[in-house]
């Protein structure tokens, strides 16, 4: 399991950012009412 690390909420794109350790980045945000999310 990978430790969360820092929380961004609300993130330039209005959405939410989960970063994990090892640098691994989740943006979550809603698109025409659906969740959409992208590792990065």
């Amino acid at each position: 399991m990978i430790e969360l690390v820092k929380v961004e909420d609300p993130n330039s794109e209005g959405g939410i950012t989960l970063e994990f350790q090892e640098n691994i980045k989740l943006k979550i945000k809603v698109v025409d009412g659906k969740l959409v999310s992208e590792f990065i």
